[in-house]
């Protein structure tokens, strides 16, 4: 039998963690190192004032993705979790055509707000009227519609190793066609299309792979159109669902998003080339976190409704084990940074080296963070873990502004760590508190 399909679970809860965040971490160590080499070559070939006008054009597309992401994979684990385990597929297929409709409404509002806004936008970030048309069309990428119902589809199942193959193809594409633009000397035009062409490719591969589960495990034992009719009211809590975690999402992307416009708007593209470099290195941990909170919020969730011990196992040892590894990159950048950038950018880019050991702390603290708030979302506090989370992002724009003002991109780094530590201090005394009431 193929394990991929039919996945044994592990008595050991933390055993089915590691082995399902393995596969993940497999396929995001291949991806990690292509997309690094992709923008160093990126980087390489354009320089800092042109490299950073492209990362901003990118930027802006995913801050509008971002504003209009419900959160709806997080939803299909949460409400989806009892009707798939007791093989209910009607209830699980109207659940998924809900949230499928939620992802296209919101891919074709997205796409239609970035393209008016773009005109505004541009100027603001240090664009001219040719980047600014460039920029209009590169918005043409966010009509491929979300993906967000497909990876809690293929997460429901255990299909962890879709998700890992999906994680490698946008960096393929986008090193092999840096590799071929940067042979050829291409224009900074060919790369924003190389780049908006691996997003498009990554999102068809997942919604494909998503839409043949579907078929083979809940449309053919459904009724043709007996989905038709359903909606949110189908679902006790599921709009309030989607409301809080679509704020929560916000919260957690838009000031990465945001502050590399801000960065673009307050000292110039070419430092915000510095800042995205220093957030691509420091994504060897940030993406992890994002991971490791896929992989547990299905266990956790589980181990809750159970009322087993497990959760505690879950939730602590996984926060641990990521701190744990964070620091070992943080070490390693304060101590070899500027050897690395040197040697792999070029000595134009050492001036990212203080930022990006701070991204890296900030990146540490997030992967310590990440089972945390999966943990309280299983308890069913997502409201708790919002307002926290708001609290944070709050304190943490207002010293981004000052601290960049005041420092540069050093500025920068010291609020995104200040940031990453108030949100995991709060997680903590949640989860401890609720813990203590229970």
């Amino acid at each position: 039998m193929n394990q991929a399909e039919d996945p044994t679970p592990s008595h050991n809860p933390m055993h089915r963690v590691l082995g399902n965040f393995w596969i993940l971490i497999r396929g995001r160590g291949a991806a990690a190192v292509m997309a690094f080499a992709a923008t160093a070559l990126m980087a390489r070939s354009l320089g800092p004032a042109e490299f950073g006008l492209v990362v901003l054009m990118h930027t802006y597309v995913m801050l509008i993705r971002a504003l209009l992401d419900f959160g709806t994979a997080d939803a299909i684990v949460r409400f989806g979790m009892p009707a798939h385990d007791a093989s209910d597929n009607q209830t699980l297929g109207k659940l998924i055509k809900v949230c499928r409709r939620i992802d296209k409404q919101a891919s074709i509002v997205a796409a239609l707000l970035a393209w008016l806004v773009a005109p505004f936008a541009g100027p603001a970030i240090g664009m001219d009227p040719k980047h600014v048309m460039l920029l209009m069309a590169y918005s043409a990428i966010l009509l491929t519609p979300g993906a967000g119902s497909a990876a809690g589809l293929l997460r429901l199942n255990d299909r962890f190793d879709i998700g890992g193959r999906q994680m490698t193809i946008a960096p393929t594409i986008r090193f092999l066609g840096v590799l071929i633009a940067w042979g050829l000397a291409a224009p900074l035009e060919i790369f924003a299309a190389i780049w908006g062409a691996a997003y498009v490719a990554e999102n068809v591969y997942l919604l494909w792979q998503a839409k043949h589960k579907y078929r083979k495990q809940i449309n053919q034992t459904l009724a043709e159109g007996s989905l038709k009719n359903a909606s949110l009211k189908d679902f006790d809590g599921l709009r309030h669902f989607i409301w809080v975690t679509y704020w929560q999402s916000n919260i957690d992307l838009l000031p990465k998003h945001f502050t590399t416009l801000l960065v673009g708007h307050l000292l110039g593209p070419a430092e915000a080339g510095l800042l995205r470099l220093a957030r691509e290195i420091a994504s060897a941990l940030s993406r992890p976190a994002l991971l490791i909170r896929q992989v547990v919020f299905t266990d956790l969730t589980r181990a809750w409704n159970e009322g087993s011990s497990a959760f505690d196992v879950v939730a602590y040892r996984t926060a641990l084990l990521g701190g744990a590894l964070g620091m070992v990159f943080v070490a390693l950048s304060y101590f070899f940074g500027e050897y690395l950038l040197a040697s792999l950018l070029g000595t134009q880019f050492i001036a990212a080296k203080g930022v990006l050991t701070l991204m890296l702390l900030a990146a540490t603290l997030d992967l310590a963070s990440s089972p945390l708030l999966s943990g309280l979302y299983a308890m069913g506090h997502a409201m708790k873990t919002l307002r926290i989370t708001m609290a944070s992002t709050a304190i943490y724009l207002l010293m981004f502004v000052l601290l960049t003002r005041q420092f540069g991109l050093i500025g920068a780094g010291l609020a995104a760590t200040a940031g990453a530590a108030l949100t995991l201090i709060g997680m903590v005394m949640l989860m401890r508190s609720n813990k203590r009431a229970a």
